[in-house]
Parts: C-alpha cells; sequence; structure tokens
C-alpha cells in the first residue's frame, strides 16, 4: 500500500501540461512511453491534424476513431461549442482517456465509447500489440495491421460496430468532421459507414503502408461514394501520414 501511495504521488507530481492555442490540456505522461511521446511533441508530430481541428465550427459534431488516451479529442473540446465524441476500444488505452477528460474538466464535452468501430456489428476480440495505454499496432478480428504485419501479446474482447449501426441504434448525433486512424482496418470502417459519410463534411485519415499502396481500392471508394474528394495539399504536409477528405 505505500509503494502504491509513493507510485500514485509521483504519478501526480509528472503532471504535464500541454500549452495550446486554445487553451492548457494536463497529461499523465508517466503511464507509458506512448503518453510521454504525444505529450512533449504534441505541436509537431500532425501539425495538419491540428489545423484541420482548428477549422472546426461551433455547430460541429467530432468523431475521433482510434481516440487512443484522448488528446485530439481533448484539443477539439477546447473549441467553443463543438461537441466530440471518442472512440477507443483498447482497455488500458481507455482508461487513461477518462482520466485525462477528469483532470481536464472535459467530461461534459466529451462522451468516450469503449467500443471498435467495423464493418460488421458483432462482439469480436481485439489483439493487442502491447497493453502499455496509448500503444498502437492493435488489430481487430485477426486483421494484419496497414504494413501486413500481426503481433499479439493478448487478446481483449471487444463490441464492434458498423458506424451507421451505432449512430442509429443508440440515436448519436452524427459526425460532421470524422478522424480515423486505427493502424489498418481504416477501409474497413468507412464501408460499415455510407450513410454516415454523406453527412461529414470532412474525413481526416491515417494512410500508411498498404493502405497508401492501395487507397484507390482500400481507402477511397466509399469516400467517393458520399461525394468526398482528397485536398491533395494536405498529403505532403507535417507528418505525411494522413490524408484529409473534403466535400468539394
Amino acid at each position: 500500500m505505500t509503494l502504491s501511495r509513493l507510485m500514485e504521488r509521483l504519478d501526480g507530481s509528472a503532471l504535464h501540461v500541454v500549452q495550446t492555442r486554445h487553451g492548457p490540456l494536463k497529461t499523465l505522461p508517466l503511464r507509458g512511453p506512448h503518453l510521454a511521446a504525444a505529450a512533449l511533441g504534441f505541436d509537431e508530430e500532425e501539425p495538419e491534424t491540428l489545423a484541420w481541428i482548428d477549422s472546426f465550427a461551433p455547430h460541429d459534431v467530432f468523431y475521433d476513431i482510434g481516440a487512443a488516451t484522448g488528446l485530439f479529442s481533448m484539443y477539439a473540446a477546447l473549441l467553443p461549442g463543438v461537441r466530440v465524441f471518442a472512440f477507443e476500444p483498447k482497455a488500458t488505452s481507455f482508461g487513461v482517456l477518462v482520466e485525462h477528460l477528469a483532470l481536464n474538466d472535459l467530461g461534459e464535452r466529451i462522451f468516450p465509447l469503449c467500443v471498435a468501430v467495423s464493418d460488421a456489428t458483432s462482439a469480436t476480440r481485439l489483439t493487442l500489440s502491447a497493453m502499455a495505454a496509448g500503444s498502437g499496432g492493435n488489430s481487430l478480428g485477426g486483421a494484419p495491421d496497414q504494413f501486413g504485419l500481426s503481433k499479439s501479446v493478448f487478446s481483449q474482447g471487444a463490441l464492434a460496430y458498423r458506424l451507421d449501426d451505432l449512430i442509429s441504434t443508440f440515436r448519436l448525433p452524427a459526425p460532421t468532421r470524422l478522424k480515423i486512424d486505427v493502424d489498418g482496418i481504416e477501409g474497413i470502417i468507412l464501408e460499415g459507414a455510407p450513410l454516415t459519410l454523406r453527412g461529414v463534411s470532412s474525413v481526416m485519415i491515417e494512410v500508411e503502408g498498404l493502405n497508401a499502396r492501395d487507397a484507390g481500392s482500400r481507402i477511397e471508394p466509399a469516400l467517393h461514394a458520399a461525394g468526398l474528394r482528397e485536398d491533395l495539399a494536405v498529403r505532403d504536409a507535417g507528418s505525411g501520414r494522413n490524408r484529409l477528405y473534403v466535400r468539394p
């Protein structure tokens, strides 16, 4: 118990505050190296994503699919009037996400959901490549990642929903802005959201590896069917990992 209290105190004393252009965000960098890297490199890691979020309007509804520990979700929630839904199926990441919301008093601004998003609504398994909070490379239903790789240290039960099903079943407000960063099944998620995509004004999606090579068949069909087209100016900006699709 003494060691536990000491670790808790050290964790709290190492609180890191990210100073953003819309206000401060408190983070817990000692919860894992991925959290430390994300917090310390917040401004430099994905400037194209931050610039996109800066363009949100007060009426926007933002869905952050693959929210990890919630930094981008919280950044969006600092904007007046923006409603945020954060989706993260990995239990260790979701736990820190909720702690981050409590630390920043954003529980009423962000609705966190510990569910996966896919092309089928089912009870399935999430294969974890690492247990650490914020780590990526996880796999839903045994699918390989965007580089064709698969690594497992644990298989966690998870509920997965087609995005169209999730919104209709629980009567959630449909997104106007959509971010997808799930390390491989981005295209599969899009296939389960034809109705949702029709009402989205822009989609920021991570496209790497096989997804980048085969974007014309994996990523773009569902987006094009919904009337969305790539803003090519974003592709080589910042991290170079993300592509932005907008409604002309």
